[in-house]
């Protein structure tokens, strides 16, 4: 019994995808410094608890909907190794979501509307876009790009975060897509994305395109006067791995999966860049 229970217990900390979650806090912290607020600004600590919340409860709702994909494409997940079921993946993710929320009511209404706006848009992606192709990708990428405008609602400004948004956006829009040439095989049983609708080929071609508007749209926080040219120095290499991953995925789409933790790390390595840019 007792050992059943741990084994609940490390399923449900493990749904949360704990190598994916500071990604998302890291990037209300950098809206929140690039929004005006102080390295140890109260607001904003409190801002990246709620994301991590929210960016829990988003893994959490996907697995309850996608077990039946996950069966191909992710075995080793909680509920398709039997460990939990998703009705009590639904019921942690209520959990979460609620705590998330309370907290926004400790920062400001604004962040509490941005707060339920997003979970919204996590519901229509799970329960309706997600079926039909680039519709899902775009929720996806907007739910996550609007990170940074959540990091500077905390502080009362979240306008000066917009050209860090587009950039999220565009960095998460294309790399949704390589996730999905990934999963083809087993999302064909459940799912019409963009590669079945398409072609894979083509799918990676839009994908790499967006990759490159990216890269096209790094310099502008620089030219914006949002950032110091120390960010420049940094996202230069940044926008190289992204290029070099653009060429390796193109030359061979079996590389999907290796690709899509490139882009993340890459992204990674421009919220650095970012900070830097701040100091």
């Amino acid at each position: 019994m007792i050992s059943n229970y741990n084994s609940k217990i490390t399923a449900l900390i493990l749904s949360i995808r704990p190598e994916t979650t500071p990604l998302g806090m890291l990037t209300v912290y950098i809206g929140g410094l690039v929004a005006g607020a102080s390295f140890n600004s109260f607001t904003i600590l409190l801002a990246v608890i709620v994301t991590f919340f929210i960016t829990a409860g988003s893994m959490t709702f996907n697995d309850a909907y996608d077990w039946e994909i996950d069966v191909i494409n992710h075995p080793n997940r909680p509920i398709p190794k039997g460990i939990l079921t998703p009705k009590q993946m639904l019921q942690f993710t209520a959990v979460l979501f609620t705590i998330g929320l309370v907290i926004t009511f400790f920062i400001n209404l604004l962040c509490t509307f941005i707060y339920l706006f997003s979970i919204g848009f996590l519901a229509v992606y799970e329960l309706f876009t997600k079926k039909y192709g680039i519709m899902g990708n775009i929720t996806v990428a907007f739910v996550s790009s609007i990170a940074f405008t959540f990091g500077g609602a905390a502080v009362g400004n979240p306008l000066v975060t917009l050209p860090l948004t587009i950039l999220g956006f565009l960095i998460v829009f294309g790399r949704e897509i390589v996730m999905d040439i990934r999963d083809a095989d087993g999302d064909k049983q459940m799912r019409l994305t963009l590669p079945h609708q398409i072609g894979v080929r083509n799918a990676s071609l839009i994908s790499c395109i967006l990759l490159l508007l990216a890269i096209a749209v790094s310099p502008l926080p620089y030219i914006l006067n949002i950032v110091s040219l120390w960010y420049i120095y940094f996202i230069i290499p940044v926008d190289i791995i992204t290029i070099l991953t653009v060429i390796w995925f193109l030359r061979d789409h079996k590389n999907a999966a290796i690709s899509a933790h490139l882009i993340r790390g890459a992204l990674a390595l421009g919220l650095i860049a970012f900070i830097i840019g701040i100091l």
